[in-house]
């Protein structure tokens, strides 16, 4: 055989410069790519832990970015709701705009944190990204920032953008933006006082909102852990929420976690299982104490002074051993409307057994009285509705229509609940020595966490539909209507 053959099918290495000409293409067609290599530039000494959010978010601030660049309109505003210590601010606010200049140097933003200083902080690391001998190799050319306006603060580029730094309260006047980036409004201390968020909630709506250079196409970018039910994201969502696409991330599966999809990437329930193990969240919930976890890490806020009912007073196991025996009973608590920032209606299957109250599922939808009708048929077909089961709902709202309509086109055993005669906090009163005398058991599940927080807030909390539900499937069995066991 000849020495000199060469066979067809091998490849030969790829150079160096043709390894860095490839690396280049993929940071410049996919952002994730692009976060991963320039972390090491504001991170040398720290290796990254990639996790599925890394990617899901930076796909998600992508798609924005490209879409202003086409010029299309947006649908909606952005909210993200992550724990702390997962890359945010590095990923939305310091590398974010870099990698935009790469696809466009013309788009211009403002970036906003609760305080001068650490806005200021990001924006000269994203500078020192742009000035690094990693990025000037690979995109050098593309731009360059100008002498007389580069500052900490305010930087221009070669081909008019520029990114300006403000802290909440902060002036913007006769700035304008084509992304505005709000990471992380207000700090926990901050969080506590009424008057601070309030502060951060005018601010945003009076001042920052309506810095986009063009509304239609112009995005604004929210990322934060949550620390108060009225912080800045719950502010927004409950007052405007079909103007945000909101994406809540919480260490811990629970039902908060939207989009539904992503649960398929938590492992063992937990968001990122090498950085935020059991153990770590342990101590996270001994450290911070359980209102504090709940906000930071699990993206449920719950008012500090908490209130008539205890979470340690209710009991969850994983199965019913005698469920087989229980007859299944409904609490449906319909909403005046389908708005969210109303509350929404509220569905609740429980049974009494052996002097134990027992609650296999509750949730919560935001449906139009159609829609809402036939999900109550499948509610109740789906946890164990039976012959012997009966279906209370509450004569408020639609209540009334919804009896008849069910009465008149199913066999269901509905019964319309009498009215109540007592203001809601009266009424939990009268029932809450049986929840503290645990005699309450939940399924557990992941409705359990959003069950538990509404009910551990009463009568704080924003929305009190699932506790409703409780008072009256309680009250029932108070006033001796108790649950007969089929056998």
């Amino acid at each position: 055989m000849n020495k000199n053959f060469k066979d067809s099918t091998e490849v030969e290495p790829l150079s160096d410069s043709m390894k860095d000409a490839l690396k280049r293409k993929l940071c410049e067609m996919s952002y994730f790519e692009f976060f991963k290599e320039a972390f090491k530039v504001v991170e040398p000494a720290v290796e990254l832990d990639i996790n599925w959010h890394h990617q899901y978010i930076c796909q998600l601030l992508q798609k924005e970015a490209e879409r202003i660049i086409r010029g299309e309109d947006k649908d909606k505003d952005l909210i993200i709701n992550v724990p702390f210590r997962a890359s945010k601010s590095l990923m939305c606010t310091i590398l974010f705009p870099v990698w935009c200049w790469i696809k466009d140097p013309k788009l211009r933003f403002i970036t906003a944190s609760y305080s001068a200083s650490l806005s200021v902080e990001h924006s000269a690391k994203s500078r020192d990204v742009i000035q690094s001998e990693w990025f000037q190799n690979n995109w050098g050319e593309l731009f360059n920032i100008k002498a007389d306006q580069n500052t900490k603060q305010h930087y221009v580029n070669s081909h008019t953008g520029n990114r300006r730094a403000t802290s909440v309260g902060g002036t913007v006047t006769g700035a304008g933006a084509s992304i505005i980036i709000v990471d992380d409004p207000i700090s926990p201390k901050q969080a506590a006082s009424q008057a601070e968020r309030t502060q951060a909630n005018d601010w945003y709506n009076t001042t920052l909102y309506s810095r986009l250079d063009n509304p239609k196409t112009g995005v604004r970018i929210i990322i934060m852990q949550r620390l108060h039910e009225d912080d800045l994201s719950g502010f927004l969502l409950r007052n405007n929420p079909d103007s945000y696409k909101h994406v809540c991330i919480p260490a811990e599966s629970s039902e908060i976690l939207s989009p539904k999809g992503l649960l398929k990437y938590y492992v063992n329930d937990l968001f990122w299982n090498t950085r935020f193990s059991r153990k770590i969240l342990q101590d996270y919930k001994y450290q911070l104490g359980s209102y504090e976890y709940a906000g930071q890490l699990q993206q449920l806020p719950a008012p500090a002074d908490g209130g008539i009912i205890k979470k340690d007073w209710f009991n969850i196991e994983k199965k019913f051993a005698e469920d087989y025996l229980m007859t299944w009973n409904f609490v449906v608590d319909p909403a005046y409307t389908a708005k969210e920032n109303n509350d929404p209606s509220a569905l609740l299957a429980y049974s009494f057994y052996e002097n134990e109250y027992y609650i296999k599922c509750v949730e919560e939808k935001y449906l139009e009285f159609p829609e809402l009708v036939k999900y109550i048929q499948d509610f109740c077909l789906r946890n164990g509705y039976n012959r012997n089961s009966r279906i209370y709902v509450e004569p408020k709202a639609s209540g009334k229509s919804i009896v008849q309509t069910l009465k008149r086109n199913t066999r269901l055993n509905i019964i319309e609940s009498k009215p109540p005669s007592k203001d809601k906090v009266a009424r939990i009163s009268d029932v809450v020595n049986i929840i503290e005398s645990k005699r309450v058991t939940l399924l557990e599940g992941m409705w359990n966490d959003n069950f538990l927080s509404q009910c551990c807030q009463f009568p704080n909390a924003r929305h009190d539909d699932m506790v409703d539900c409780l008072q009256i499937a309680l009250d029932l069995y108070g006033k001796g209507k108790r649950i007969t066991a089929f056998r």
